[in-house]
């Protein structure tokens, strides 16, 4: 990885990737990334820029993405709602069958970007929380119906991908996953279980994927990929 800077453009997070066929362009707040295949030096990176200029020049900056009072984020196991309140010194938040409530203080200036990031981090726990008491138990039963071995299950706070399993069938789930919708926490799941029989993304793990999900899997995991959910957008750094 290396940095570059342009006139125009400013600062250039350069990554190369082996498995990089393309160059991809992402907007990260003050700075772009380009994911390039292997062997672009910065002499070559040059001529590149020059192609690339016209769209790397119209990329809007990333905005900040502000929690509000009158902000209510739908996430699968609760729904999130702010209160203003005199009766807490600092932010506090209660969790329970009516959803999550965050409590701040009178006088707590919540478009501060400090203040975003305790509430976001505040309901990022619960979501955390909700994880592990959730997602262990929906893959332990789906497990127990198709008949596979799960060894061991984990959360963790992963941006870069839902789920992974390992060799020795042992399943990671972002706790970002309750952001999903249930269906899609399900496919999550199944997509993972079809690993500790196919650790690859051949075509007999699509069809066993399929019989698990009971219909086109690749249908659902295209809708991962452009998931609209409003707390998604606002919780997932």
């Amino acid at each position: 990885m290396y940095e570059y800077n342009d006139k125009e453009l400013g600062k250039i997070i350069v990554k190369p990737n082996i498995r990089a066929k393309r160059i991809i362009a992402r907007r990260k707040g003050e700075y772009i990334q380009l994911t390039v295949p292997f062997g672009l030096t910065p002499k070559k990176l040059s001529s590149v820029l020059d192609v690339m200029r016209h769209r790397l020049m119209n990329m809007c900056p990333a905005k900040d993405q502000l929690i509000t009072e009158d902000s209510v984020l739908e996430t699968f196991p609760f729904t999130v709602r702010l209160s203003r309140t005199c009766l807490v010194e600092s932010v506090k938040m209660r969790l329970n069958d009516s959803g999550l409530i965050v409590f701040i203080p009178k006088d707590f200036d919540l478009e501060n970007s400090a203040s975003q990031h305790i509430v976001k981090e505040m309901i990022r726990q619960a979501l955390r929380h909700e994880a592990k008491r959730i997602l262990p138990e929906k893959t332990r039963k789906f497990a127990q119906v198709l008949h596979l071995q799960v060894n061991d299950i984990k959360i963790n706070k992963s941006v870069s991908r839902w789920g992974s399993c390992s060799h020795r069938k042992t399943i990671n789930f972002s706790y970002y996953t309750m952001l999903l919708s249930e269906k899609q926490i399900d496919y999550v799941i199944l997509h993972e279980l079809a690993h500790t029989v196919e650790l690859n993304h051949s075509e007999k793990f699509w069809e066993l994927l399929d019989r698990f999900c009971g219909e086109d899997a690749k249908t659902i995991s295209r809708s991962l990929r452009k998931y609209p959910s409003k707390a998604y957008q606002l919780l997932r750094p």
